[in-house]
């Protein structure tokens, strides 16, 4: 593979970040442990933001505090300017622990109950973006006691039924028998209108946002609203939110389709073609894009600020996650790897997500054997990657997992083992530890007898 940027390979052949030996590193800290590369968190939020401040003047880059709830990487990304969106009391009260004021801070989410919006009034949040008639309610009943008027965005879910084509559309017909079950976010197209003639009769509530999640369609689902209610309402939206959902495209995402069509590919002797997929995103072009549909529908009008909320694009490349080989086996016809961490540590959400894998203390030997790597856990699903080239592996090898900085430390548990540590290191080689290994003793703490 082509090493990042930081990272190097030393004399001994092991792989370093800003010069620190990461095998030496797993000998002061343990394994699993977590390293985050400041420099490139910092790197990645800059890229962002200069890519759509360049193309539109007013934008609010949020960073989805979710995606990776660690107060020390949150305190970073404020100190660069970013904007905190949180979707729970616990974002809440994380994005106030690293420094962002509420005036920084737009509350997301499909559930607030009470304790949450009043928690967000007292912090005075810029802003909250209600998903339903009843929150918008309760929000305004809670603000009425507190004597606030509260800023509110509503969200609109484009989701519509595909009727009859979800019968001969594979996609569809998955999510048809779950129940579509993204359609629960925000408010539906149909009930758009009614939300924002609500909301402007409830005394206490100022409408100033609207918004939609990913960002794919939003220009195309949100620009004729804000017509409409600019037409009709005299309504004119101050912020305009698109949401997330940036793919950095370091990580491959696959589902059973694309494992299934790639064993029957080999099976007839053809080549692998599933890691193929992966590759970095051009952040520039699609901030050029997005914000050309926008500008083409409203112009003449009124521009409202854009309001981003990138979390995996940020912190994805940011983190790896080094693990140790405790043993290789042989069975179904396959050679298995376990390692100390896994699933556990990295939950997958729905896809399989794919990681690029180095042995870093043999990062210059070359792949020399397919092996499915796997963690500690008693279930099938535990595992870090299927069918992966690798220098020939043994017990003690130290594994560097690369893109686990999203969606790792935050929705990590401790199913059958203690969560790990983490470290930050920065350019000057400085090893700061961010998150305590946790004890037997940790994992207990909480319970009674």
């Amino acid at each position: 593979m082509t090493f990042k940027d930081n990272f190097k390979v030393g004399l001994n052949g092991h792989l370093t970040l800003h010069s620190v030996d990461l095998v030496e590193l797993c000998g002061r800290f343990g394994t699993p442990l977590f390293v985050f590369d400041e420099n490139c968190l910092i790197e990645n939020f800059e890229r962002f933001k200069t890519a759509f401040e360049k193309v539109y003047p007013r934008v609010m880059v949020c960073y989805s505090i979710k995606t990776n709830n660690n107060v020390a990487l949150c305190r970073i990304l404020h100190e660069r300017g970013a904007y905190a969106e949180v979707s729970s009391e616990l974002d809440l009260y994380i994005a106030l622990k690293a420094g962002f004021n509420g005036d920084k801070i737009i509350f997301d989410g499909p559930f607030k109950p009470e304790s949450a919006l009043r928690r967000a009034l007292e912090e005075k949040v810029l802003l909250i973006n209600v998903e339903s008639l009843m929150e918008m309610e309760r929000l305004n009943a809670v603000a009425g006691e507190m004597g606030i008027k509260q800023a509110i965005g509503i969200r609109i879910n484009p989701f519509k039924d595909p009727h009859f084509s979800k019968y001969t559309n594979l996609v569809n017909l998955v999510n048809a028998a779950y129940c579509n079950l993204e359609s629960r976010f925000g408010l539906s197209l149909e009930e758009s209108h009614q939300a924002f003639k609500r909301a402007l009769e409830l005394e206490n509530l100022s409408v100033e946002g609207i918004m939609t999640h990913p960002y794919h369609a939003a220009a195309k689902v949100l620009l004729p609203i804000i017509q409409t209610l600019q037409e009709d309402m005299g309504v004119k939206i101050k912020y305009l939110n698109i949401g997330g959902g940036f793919n950095p495209g370091n990580n491959l995402f696959v589902g059973s389709k694309d494992l299934i069509f790639d064993l029957l590919r080999r099976k007839i002797g053809l080549k692998s073609k599933l890691r193929n997929g992966r590759g970095a995103s051009d952040i520039e072009l699609i901030a050029k894009s997005v914000v050309g549909e926008i500008k083409q529908e409203l112009e003449g009008s009124n521009e409202p600020s854009i309001i981003l909320e990138p979390g995996r694009f940020l912190t994805s490349s940011a983190g790896i996650l080094l693990v140790r080989v405790d043993h290789v086996k042989n069975a179904g016809g396959y050679k298995w790897v376990f390692v100390d961490g896994g699933n556990n540590l990295i939950p997958s959400f729905g896809a399989i997500e794919l990681r690029e894998v180095v042995v870093a203390n043999k990062a210059l030997s070359q792949s020399e054997e397919e092996v499915n790597l796997v963690g500690p856990l008693l279930y099938n699903e535990d595992f870090i990657n299927l069918r992966v080239m690798l220098p020939k592996v043994s017990a003690g090898d130290v594994l560097s997992i690369f893109g686990c900085g999203s969606y790792s430390l935050s929705r990590s548990n401790q199913f059958l083992h203690p969560r790990p540590a983490a470290v930050l290191l920065n350019s000057t080689g400085k090893v700061k530890l961010i998150r305590e290994k946790e004890t037997f003793e940790d994992v207990l703490c909480k319970d009674r007898v």
